[in-house]
């Protein structure tokens, strides 16, 4: 079997576009929503094994693996547009919406632990573009008479928070003269580039948390939801009277964020940042716990 093979069974469940990418992958091109589309390509291919994964590969929704293939699906109206993937954001909102455009409904929002209710809801609109003085909502859900939360989305395997260039570069830039200086790490210039050994990380403080995590527009006002979205993710109530948000973890204060979930600059090699105030070649990312490895040295501020 070949990907034009592929392309051939995708045809027949009703698409009629599409972007090879290369010998084993392929793309649906599409406007609708692209989870469901997954999901029924993985239905359609179960005689291949095939498995939608919603954290395969770089997409925000993943893609569905079928024998050595690997199916992914992306927006017709955004290809070589350099949009930013806003997929995990909108199968929240198609989630909510295929629901609130008959009425206001009665939303929760949970993890099993926690739970946040609203009535009245009656739409969701997206917001992730908008980071002006550190915005980090990217949905906001509308209640009727006006009142908007604000909600963070992240994948179940995301590990980065943001790229903290410019809140964290000449803090960074102190750190990494200092520890040159002290023999913990080696720089060795490549060209215009410095390649440093090992990685630097630092642990950050409560209000780096806040800034990193909640912005200006979270803590008190809204949450970060941790979810990769499936239609399975949305479900009604046995008597019609509220829709349920399943997500894996719902982070709505600063004491949330330790053990695994404490948050960490991580100071690494990127060749791409030729114009870096820490050194030409390297930058620094604000992450999760998880991405501290034993290629990674701590050190303190």
């Amino acid at each position: 079997m070949t990907i034009s093979d592929i392309e051939k069974r995708l045809r027949k469940m009703g698409y009629n576009k599409f972007k090879k990418e290369s010998s084993k992958t392929i793309s649906i091109l599409t406007e609708g929503n692209r989870v469901d589309v997954l999901e029924k390509v993985e239905k359609n291919l179960q005689d291949m094994n095939a498995k939608y994964d919603p954290n395969k590969g770089s997409s925000s929704i993943g893609a569905v693996v079928a024998d050595k293939f690997t199916i992914k699906a992306r927006p017709a109206s955004k290809q070589g547009k350099g949009s930013a993937g806003l997929g995990n954001e909108d199968a929240m909102i198609n989630g909510i919406e295929q629901f609130t455009k008959n009425g206001p409904m009665t939303v929760c929002i949970t993890d099993g632990k926690k739970k946040y209710e609203y009535k009245n809801v009656i739409g969701v609109e997206e917001v992730g573009r908008d980071t002006t003085n550190r915005k980090k909502a990217d949905v906001r859900l509308k209640i009727q008479g006006g009142k908007k939360i604000p909600i963070s989305i992240k994948k179940d395997n995301a590990e980065i928070w943001e790229s903290a260039d410019s809140y964290y570069s000449s803090i960074a830039k102190k750190v990494v003269d200092r520890e040159e200086v002290r023999g913990t790490i080696a720089i060795e210039q490549k060209g215009s580039i410095s390649y440093m050994q090992p990685n630097l990380g630092i642990k950050t403080t409560s209000s780096e948390k806040r800034d990193v995590v909640f912005g200006s527009d979270l803590l008190n006002k809204g949450f970060v939801v941790v979810k990769t979205f499936r239609g399975s993710d949305f479900q009604m109530s046995k008597d019609g009277d509220m829709l349920y948000v399943y997500v894996t973890q719902i982070i709505d204060k600063i004491s949330d964020l330790k053990g695994k979930d404490d948050i960490f600059f991580l100071i690494r090699n990127d060749s791409s940042r030729k114009g870096s105030k820490i050194r030409p070649g390297l930058r620094v990312l604000a992450v999760k716990g998880t991405r501290i490895n034993k290629n990674v040295k701590v050190v303190t501020k």
